[in-house]
């Protein structure tokens, strides 16, 4: 099999997850607003549960294939055993990651600056390959909050990723609002039944949010393919 071939088809697989459950979560709103519009009084707390639904169920499933695109793409990078010195600038910050973190936190100052060298000397160092896997706390680049397109800004730069993060500049706002809602939900900022009196939080703004995520869900997926099969994540000549 070519290379990376097994790993974008479980990339493919993780975003077909997320449209699937966009599509779900659509209907659901969909239809709950169209009970709601006949009779309001009935059938009022279908629409606004849809829509905690929507921006609860959108957030959490963009969340679970970005993390997927992450931990698949670190573990078969780090199986090719490339040296840290040929892979692109920006992506040894994460090779890097575990001594990052141990300088935030050591007390022993030989530790500390031989630390220090070892992120200075990075590109001409030999060692394998080694981008952080982690399953109970944060993926690094990424921070444990919810995905806002500042997030997804970070994984360009980061990676290295080919064209731009957000073509549309009408999904960074889709994006933004719905983590903004997802947390006025999660964290109790609001009572239910008021976030939905927000401004741009209706039905029909909603559903427009979840096409918006969808049509980047593509972007992101597509992106990333050219990304492993130009190995892209490779130093330049």
């Amino acid at each position: 099999m070519p290379k990376h071939d097994a790993l974008i088809l479980d990339l493919h697989s993780a975003i077909d997850r997320l449209l699937d459950r966009l599509d779900d979560l659509r209907f659901y709103l969909i239809g709950a607003d169209t009970l709601a519009q006949q009779d309001a009084k009935r059938w009022g707390f279908a629409s606004l549960e849809a829509r905690g639904a929507a921006v609860v169920g959108a957030s959490a499933e963009l969340e679970a294939a970005t993390r997927t695109f992450i931990q698949r793409t670190h573990d078969e990078l780090n199986g090719m055993t490339i040296p840290i010195k040929d892979i692109r600038p920006s992506l040894r910050q994460l090779a890097a990651h575990s001594e990052f973190e141990s300088l935030r936190t050591t007390n022993d100052h030989s530790k500390l600056w031989e630390r220090r060298s070892y992120t200075t000397t990075m590109d001409s160092c030999a060692n394998p390959l080694k981008l952080p896997i982690v399953r109970k706390t944060a993926q690094p680049p990424l921070d444990g909050r919810t995905l806002r397109p500042e997030h997804f800004f970070r994984l360009w730069d980061v990676y290295g990723l080919p064209g731009v993060a957000f073509p549309s500049v009408a999904w960074v706002g889709s994006l933004q609002k719905i983590a903004l809602a997802r947390n006025d939900i999660a964290h109790g900022n609001l009572r239910f039944k008021d976030i939905f009196l927000q401004p741009g939080r209706n039905a029909r703004e909603i559903e427009r949010y979840l096409d918006d995520l969808s049509l980047f869900a593509i972007h992101l997926v597509e992106q990333w393919e050219e990304y492993l099969e130009k190995e892209l994540y490779l130093a330049g000549p």
